[in-house]
């Protein structure tokens, strides 16, 4: 071999050797980017939930309820963002569907008999009344007594005739309707015990309630319902807004938005968390305030905002108009223009307060703000009405009010027992 050669030889072993040292080194750095990467990767933990009747806080937001509280007790379930299938495992035995019977009035107006003076009757269908079905989804928040207690919106069982629940086993039975408020769109519906089987009761779970306030935009979200009718079924998405305004039926609702897809038959389902907890209450009601369904844009009602209503409505009792609560004051809502403009908190301002009222006697004047009775937020008078007509007189509640002082407005809260209601009162509260 000539010395060129030789030279050459060692050149290429040389570039050899660098080669070989590069792939090493290289092969190192990846195992070592793999190893810390496998090793920073989080798993989520899932809340498992038992039928309950006394509230165990969690991570999630404080229930404070008389009679029963949302509750749930944790367990090791472990999740990936890629494999949710443990979670929804966890959640459904909480999730049920919602089936009503509706029953409509007809018009009472005969065409025929008003062009030609004679007409087929109530026997040919004016005037009858027939009926129809609609589906919706709920979810188990509580047990009190012999009464399992479920959650959806007002609208799934506006007007319904009969609600018939049908838990995750299949097992199906009739729901009485234990509240609703068709402001916030929530219901609380309850199912006799005694009508489910011992197998049922021991399988169906109590959701966990999350704390809504605590979201981000970007934080993923499942949403479990009987999307058409068809069964429950799972879809997956993030949040893409929170606190969105929406205006529907004249009235304004602070949603969170969502690309999880929503459909009819969803409504009054539980749109969780990773870690299983309801943070909203689906509604395809409000998908559609823009003048259609846009696809990728769902809305929800965020839990938080809705469970002081859902406490109440757990232990609403019907009341006659004698029965009910009296507060003596007249008011005005306080709308959002005049809240920017004078810097005053939204809610109900007093113009009116009657002379030995509870109202008076408790220190709230004329001038003052009402903001919330028993963590329920008063806007105007139709919210007090509705509150005061469930709750009976001698009955201590806690109001929020805010009263100008010198540097502003001033947050209080001071404790009333509503009086009796007197003849001469029946258009005050």
């Amino acid at each position: 071999m000539s010395k060129e050669e030789h030279k050459e030889m060692k050149i290429w072993k040389k570039w050899l050797i660098v080669i070989s040292m590069g792939l090493v080194i290289g092969a190192g750095m990846a195992a070592v980017f793999l190893y810390i990467r496998t090793k920073d990767k989080k798993t989520t933990s899932v809340m498992q939930s038992d039928v309950v009747s006394d509230l165990q806080t969690d991570r999630g937001t404080d229930v404070e309820a008389d009679a029963v509280n949302t509750s749930a007790s944790s367990d090791d379930f472990l999740v990936s963002s890629s494999d949710l299938s443990s979670l929804v495992e966890n959640v459904l035995p909480s999730v049920v569907s919602v089936e009503c019977t509706v029953e409509y009035s007809g018009s009472g107006y005969d065409p025929w008999g008003d062009m030609f003076g004679f007409g087929f009757g109530d026997d040919y269908g004016f005037g009858s009344t027939y009926t129809d079905e609609s589906s919706g989804t709920g979810f188990i928040i509580g047990q009190n007594g012999n009464e399992i207690l479920l959650a959806t919106n007002q609208h799934v069982i506006n007007q319904a005739k009969t609600v018939t629940i049908r838990f995750f086993d299949g097992t199906e039975t009739e729901a009485e309707t234990k509240g609703s408020d068709s402001f916030y769109d929530v219901a609380v519906l309850s199912v006799n015990t005694k009508k489910l089987s011992d197998e049922t009761l021991k399988n169906i779970r109590i959701a966990t309630i999350g704390n809504s306030d605590k979201l981000s935009v970007g934080d993923m979200t499942i949403a479990i319902g009987n999307s058409l009718g068809y069964g429950q079924s799972v879809t997956v998405g993030y949040i893409s807004a929170l606190d969105r305004t929406v205006t529907v039926d004249n009235r304004e609702m602070q949603l969170m938005q969502t690309d999880t897809e929503i459909n009819e038959g969803n409504n009054g389902g539980p749109l969780i968390n990773i870690y299983g907890e309801v943070i909203g209450i689906t509604n395809t009601k409000y998908d559609s305030y823009s003048g259609g369904k846009v696809e990728g844009m769902s809305f929800a009602i965020p839990i938080s905002k809705v469970i002081p209503i859902i406490n109440e409505l757990m232990n609403r009792v019907d009341l006659s108009p004698s029965e009910a609560g009296y507060l003596g004051i007249e008011g005005k809502e306080v709308s959002e223009s005049y809240s920017k403009a004078f810097d005053m908190p939204k809610g109900l301002y007093v113009s009116a307060i009657d002379k030995n009222s509870p109202a008076l006697e408790a220190g709230i004047r004329k001038g003052d703000i009402i903001t919330a009775i028993n963590g329920r937020s008063i806007k105007n008078m139709d919210e007090l009405k509705e509150v005061l007509s469930y709750i009976k007189y001698g009955t201590e509640v806690e109001i929020k009010y805010s009263t100008r002082g010198s540097d502003g407005y001033v947050e209080k809260t001071v404790n009333v027992v509503l009086g009796k209601r007197s003849v001469f009162e029946t258009d005050k509260s």
